[in-house]
């Protein structure tokens, strides 16, 4: 499949460190960087090459669907493989699992300063694969005019006020919300129902502890059909709503009062003249509602690579506060170093609050929590109860529970 190469940045900048010699190529490949998402790589990478004159690099675009199938037959190859990969953590396990990564080691200053809901996850068969460079949160937009209209004078954070909230909504003629099965719903499904588990992400997703079990899930479930009953949604239109064309165009063109989603589309919705926002927690048992955060991505260095020095460079670049600040700025994402500076707007302190708090839930399969299969079983599972709510718990959870014996 034909790369497709930054727009807008020269890829063959020449960057470099004064302890390099020899002039060195780097190959750098990204889902970040192109017109669309560029992450701020566009002065990112002339500042790196002012401090590092003689490391040529070259960055390739690479699409995240696109990077399963073009890079694996490279690293494994063992002899064109890019020297520097952008990763998410399913991708770490695969490729680290298979010893085509870099340990990276655990004795540097940045990993001593990641953030602990995600330091242990990091590491695998007891190496380091990967160095972490966002985390990107999964929250609730919503719309303060429409909530105005009911009468309603703040987000609401807990279960009881999110219900509350939607019935003083529909009563106007309001649409409360939107809950797509396929991120919205399942996002919802699984903060709630880790955040009420007594059992950890890992013991479900390694079949030590059974979905069918456990009560925080059931009760999830349970609080779905609440919404439902709330008039919060329509449950048959979510089951098939487009999480990432309809569900946005929606909320942004003022037509519903709350999507749960991620941070990353809060600049596109700064453009939308006349859309008076906020991003705050998923609604939970919580008094703050609680933060949805995600390993968005980070950086692995090839094991075949013949520059690791020069690699490890590129790497410390991006872990000194701030040079990520400008990335994370553009792509409204969380530093994953404790004091790290956050890319989001003051729009988002709802979010920040509940993160403050410290009730955070990690989405579990970017976690390795939970196998890779568990997304799209997950989202099938909720879907199948938007499009028959009287069916059984059991039904669903069942399966979520064969979903992981089978990846055992």
């Amino acid at each position: 499949m034909k790369k497709t190469k930054l727009t807008g940045v020269a890829l063959s900048l020449m960057i470099a460190s004064s302890a390099i010699a020899k002039n060195v190529t780097l190959e750098v490949t990204a889902w970040k960087g192109n017109e669309a998402e560029p992450a701020g790589f566009g002065t990112l990478l002339p500042k790196f090459h002012a401090e590092n004159p003689n490391i040529k690099i070259e960055l390739n675009y690479i699409s995240r669907g696109d990077t399963n199938v073009v890079l694996p037959p490279r690293l494994q190859s063992g002899k064109n493989a890019p020297d520097i990969m952008m990763v998410d953590m399913p991708l770490v396990k695969v490729w680290g699992d298979a010893g085509l990564l870099k340990d990276l080691g655990t004795d540097s200053s940045w990993f001593n300063n990641v953030l602990p809901s995600i330091k242990n996850s990091l590491i695998s068969n007891n190496a380091l694969y990967v160095q972490p460079i966002e985390v990107v949160g999964l929250g609730n937009f919503v719309n303060l005019d429409l909530l105005a209209k009911a009468g309603i004078s703040e987000p609401p954070k807990t279960i009881d006020d999110l219900l509350t909230a939607c019935q003083k909504l529909d009563a106007k003629g309001i649409v409360p919300m939107l809950f797509s099965a396929g991120l919205s719903g399942s996002m919802f499904v699984v903060a709630n129902g880790i955040d009420l588990s007594d059992a950890e992400p890992w013991a479900l997703g390694s079949g030590q502890s059974k979905f069918a079990d456990n009560q925080g899930f059931n009760k999830s479930l349970d609080i779905t059909r609440q919404l439902i009953d709330a008039n919060c949604f329509d449950p048959k239109l979510q089951a098939g709503l487009d999480p990432w064309t309809t569900s946005l165009t929606e909320f942004r063109s003022g037509n519903v009062a709350m999507l749960p989603q991620g941070a990353w589309n809060m600049k596109a919705f700064d453009e939308q003249e006349g859309l008076n926002y906020v991003f705050t927690s998923l609604p939970s048992n919580q008094t703050t509602g609680i933060a949805l955060d995600t390993f968005a991505m980070g950086w692995a260095i090839s094991s075949t690579t013949k520059h690791s020095e020069e690699a490890q460079l590129f790497l410390d670049f991006f872990s000194r506060d701030e040079n990520l600040a400008i990335l994370l700025k553009e792509d409204s994402g969380y530093s994953p170093y404790s004091n790290g500076t956050s890319g989001l707007s003051s729009l988002a302190q709802g979010y920040n609050d509940a993160r403050d708090a410290g009730n955070i839930v990690m989405w579990p399969v970017y976690m390795n929590h939970w196998p890779a299969t568990m997304e799209a079983a997950t989202i099938d599972g909720v879907a199948s109860l938007l499009l028959k709510p009287s069916m059984d718990n059991e039904d669903i959870l069942e399966v979520w529970d064969e979903v992981v014996e089978d990846s055992l």
